[in-house]
């Protein structure tokens, strides 16, 4: 019941005039198909009843006129024409040569037509609908009553039988490989582009590193996935960073820290994880690794780092860091170990700087 209440409360895009994307591939097909169809029906009920009917011909040169001005219409005045060709056709071909040839099952296609088509309301593909099945079952009654016009011979009827069922199953394909083509098309872009936004706001955009929030979420997602094992953490800060923005500009501190991110990432080697944690700030996350390999890794950084030249717009000069790491104790959550590495940080500042403390 939902499904059908939540179909009647869409909203319709105000048509523009013009049929658009994937319902005007797939209305176009279904011409030029229909077209070919009628020129086959010509040729088939011609020879079974040996003589000639030209209404296919009238048929399929009302479907290629339409077709050729299908740019100039709207979707709403092309789905009527569509309409009105098929539901003639069908009528036309059921009272000529009865039930069992399978004429009526074109009345399928303009089922597709009408509840694929973007510009028409709930209530119009409703009314659509019930004129169609009413139609269907006009024919029905009124064939169950009647003989048709044309008495064929059963090869004939299995013939036409034949090309009714095949053509309405190509059309069918045609059209639904042009709707999920279309569909697989849009969510595939839909997907890009999500990830393309994840990716941004987990992303520091002057550095390129994991922002807070990224690195937060791989954090969070090993301790989840991974309860008991162990891991440490680590809150890096550059020594005197105001000092380098003060003396050779802010641009100058943007470029040292470009820098330092570059030389994280080329150490990383998977053996941890780091971002930008805030201002001159970076966060090291350290899976299955106690605090002696942690420590090991973050002097390593802090080597490298001191003996890092760093030179912008004709000045040279070096920089340090300091570090404060924690390990997982079973205890903690993850904030209160951030806040623990933090705090070790701070304290490696008022003890002079340029060291780690664990």
């Amino acid at each position: 019941m939902k499904l059908f209440l939540d179909f009647f409360r869409q909203e319709v895009p105000k048509s523009s005039g013009r049929t658009f994307l994937y319902y005007r591939q797939s209305m176009r097909l279904n011409d030029q198909m229909l077209a070919i169809y009628f020129f086959v029906s010509f040729v088939l009920v011609s020879a079974a009843a040996k003589r000639l009917f030209w209404l296919p011909i009238l048929f399929q040169a009302a479907l290629l006129l339409k077709y050729y001005r299908s740019e100039h219409i709207s979707a709403r005045v092309n789905l009527l024409l569509n309409a009105l060709i098929i539901c003639g056709w069908t009528v036309w071909y059921v009272l000529s040569f009865g039930w069992g040839v399978g004429g009526q099952h074109m009345l399928i296609v303009l089922v597709l037509l009408v509840f694929f088509c973007l510009y028409e309301t709930p209530v119009i593909k409703t009314c659509y609908l019930c004129l169609l099945l009413g139609l269907r079952m006009l024919l029905f009654h009124y064939i169950s009553m009647h003989p048709p016009r044309y008495v064929l011979d059963s090869f004939s009827l299995f013939l036409m039988q034949t090309v009714n069922s095949v053509s309405l199953f190509l059309i069918l394909a045609g059209m639904c490989i042009v709707y999920s083509s279309n569909l697989q098309e849009k969510e595939r872009q839909l997907l890009l582009n999500n990830e393309k936004l994840q990716q941004e706001a987990e992303t520091d955009p002057l550095t390129g590193l994991i922002n807070r929030r990224g690195l937060h979420d791989i954090m969070d997602n090993f301790v989840r996935a991974n309860p008991e094992a162990m891991y440490c953490i680590a809150i890096a800060d550059i020594d005197l960073f105001k000092r380098v923005n003060d003396t050779y500009g802010h641009n100058c501190g943007d470029y040292t820290l470009r820098r330092l991110a570059e030389l994280f990432t080329e150490k990383a080697e998977e053996k941890y994880a780091v971002g930008r944690w805030g201002g001159e700030e970076f966060c090291f996350f350290f899976p299955n690794v106690n605090i002696d390999e942690a420590g090991e890794i973050i002097t390593g950084l802090l080597i490298d780092v001191r003996r890092m030249e760093l030179a912008y717009e004709g000045h040279r000069f070096s920089i340090t860091l300091t570090a404060g790491v924690e390990e997982n104790d079973y205890r903690s959550s993850l904030t209160e170990l951030i806040e623990s590495a933090d705090r070790k940080l701070y304290r490696g500042k008022q003890n002079g700087r340029n060291q780690i403390v664990f």
